[in-house]
C-alpha cells in the first residue's frame, strides 16, 4: 500500500524541497528555513507522523493561488486580469476548498515577489521559504488533486512584467492621516499596525484580515498572531468588538488551514 511517505520520497527524488505538514494546524512539523531534506530525513519525519501532509518549498517555481469563498471569487478576478491570457499550459492542482494552484517556473536569476491578495482571491506564493501543499495532501474538505499532468512551464516574460507592475501598485497608503502620503513595505505595515491600529472605521475588517493573513504567511505562531491582532485592535481609534475580532481571526485561520 502506498503511503504518504512514498509520495514525499517521490517528490524529493524529482528535485523538490519537501516539508512535512501537520494536518490540524497546516504548519510544518520541523524547522525548514533554507533546508532541503534528504530521503533519510523524509523517512524519519513520516515515521514519526505517518499521516502528515506534504508541501513543497517554492524554490524554483512559484504558484498563482486561486481561492474561492463567500466574499471573493479568485476565478473571476483571474478572468478579469490581463495576466490570464499569458498563462501557458502548465501543471495545475485543484484544492479542497474549490480553488486552484497554477505552477510556473521561476526564470533563472529573476526574483519573483510574494504577493498576498494581489487581486481579490488571488495570492502569489513565491518566496523560497514559503510552501504549497500538494497531492495527495488532504483536510476536512477533501483532497488536493492534480488537474492535469503537464510539466511546469516557464513563466512568460509578459507575466513577469505584469507582476512587477502590480507589486508597485500594491504599495498602498493607510486610510488614517498619519500615513497619508507615505509608503511602506508590507512587512513594515504589519509592524506599524500593531502600534497605530487598523485604520478608519470603514476598512477595519479588511485591514484586520490582511494583518492576520500577513502574519500567517510569515510563519508567526498562531497564539502570537492572536495577541498581536488584539494589540492592533486596541490601538484602533474605534476598535472592533471582541466577537468580531474573534470571528475574523477564526475565519483567516480556517482559510490558511484549508487552503490554499
Amino acid at each position: 500500500m502506498v503511503g504518504m511517505v512514498d509520495y514525499a520520497l517521490n517528490y524529493q527524488a524529482n528535485g523538490f524541497s519537501v516539508i512535512p505538514i501537520d494536518k490540524r494546524s497546516k504548519r510544518a512539523i520541523t524547522k525548514f528555513k533554507d533546508s532541503t531534506f534528504t530521503a533519510d530525513d523524509i523517512k524519519r519525519f513520516w515515521h514519526e507522523e505517518p499521516e502528515a501532509n506534504i508541501a513543497l518549498r517554492t524554490v524554483d517555481f512559484f504558484v498563482i493561488d486561486i481561492d474561492i469563498n463567500k466574499t471573493e471569487n479568485g476565478y473571476q478576478s483571474l478572468n478579469d486580469w490581463e495576466l490570464s491570457q499569458y498563462i501557458p499550459d502548465t501543471l495545475r492542482v485543484t484544492t479542497p476548498s474549490g480553488g486552484e494552484h497554477i505552477y510556473l517556473k521561476k526564470p533563472q536569476g529573476v526574483e519573483i515577489s510574494q504577493d498576498i491578495r494581489i487581486k481579490a482571491g488571488i495570492d502569489i506564493k513565491a518566496n523560497k521559504n514559503n510552501y504549497i501543499l500538494v497531492p495527495p495532501s488532504n483536510n476536512s474538505k477533501g483532497q488536493y488533486k492534480w488537474k492535469n499532468k503537464h510539466p511546469i512551464a516557464e513563466c512568460p516574460p509578459e507575466i513577469l512584467e505584469i507582476l512587477k507592475t502590480e507589486k508597485k501598485k500594491s504599495k498602498v497608503n493607510f486610510t488614517t492621516d498619519y500615513q497619508k502620503d507615505e509608503y511602506s513595505s508590507k512587512t513594515a505595515k504589519l509592524f506599524e499596525q500593531v502600534v497605530y491600529g487598523l485604520g478608519d472605521k470603514g476598512g477595519r475588517n479588511n485591514a484586520l484580515a490582511s494583518f492576520i493573513g500577513g502574519l500567517l504567511l510569515r510563519g508567526v505562531e498562531v497564539d502570537a498572531i492572536y495577541m498581536l491582532a488584539k494589540l492592533a485592535n486596541h490601538y484602533t481609534p474605534e476598535s472592533l468588538p471582541q466577537s468580531e475580532l474573534d470571528r475574523t481571526f477564526e475565519s483567516m485561520l480556517r482559510k490558511d488551514m484549508d487552503g490554499s
